[in-house]
């Protein structure tokens, strides 16, 4: 961000420890003015970002019942994406591929040859 002339990295981040780490690390480097470390559960602390995004990392896992938290996260996190926006997806749960290729999603789709397979997507509508 800071060599690109600005911009916020925004983080969401469910333990406490981990965000304690986050932020200290963050200030050690010196970037503390362009990350946003939000605690809590990302389906509450990602509501409402603050503006068009331009890359989204989801990096969820299944539930033991109902959507996996990579899927609510989408949901939440697509509207606020920018056309020609990029998501990134490290687990590929099956309704979270089912979301972004689906019809009518939005949304161009690979999975990259990557670990068990890391889905590239963009938003295109």
């Amino acid at each position: 961000m800071r060599d690109n002339g600005g911009g916020t990295v925004i983080g969401s981040e469910i333990v406490p420890a981990k965000v304690a780490t986050a932020r200290r690390n963050v200030t050690d480097a010196g970037l503390a003015q362009y990350v946003d470390i939000r605690e809590g559960d990302a389906r509450e602390t990602l509501k409402d970002l603050g503006g068009p995004v331009d890359f989204a990392l989801i990096d969820g896992w299944p539930l033991a019942s109902g959507a996996s938290l990579a899927r609510q996260i989408i949901e939440i996190v697509a509207p606020q994406l920018r056309i020609g926006a990029f998501v990134l997806n490290d687990n590929g749960e099956p309704d979270y591929l089912e979301f972004m290729r689906g019809a009518g999603s939005g949304f161009l789709s690979v999975t990259l040859p990557i670990k068990r397979g890391t889905e590239l997507s963009v938003k295109v509508s």
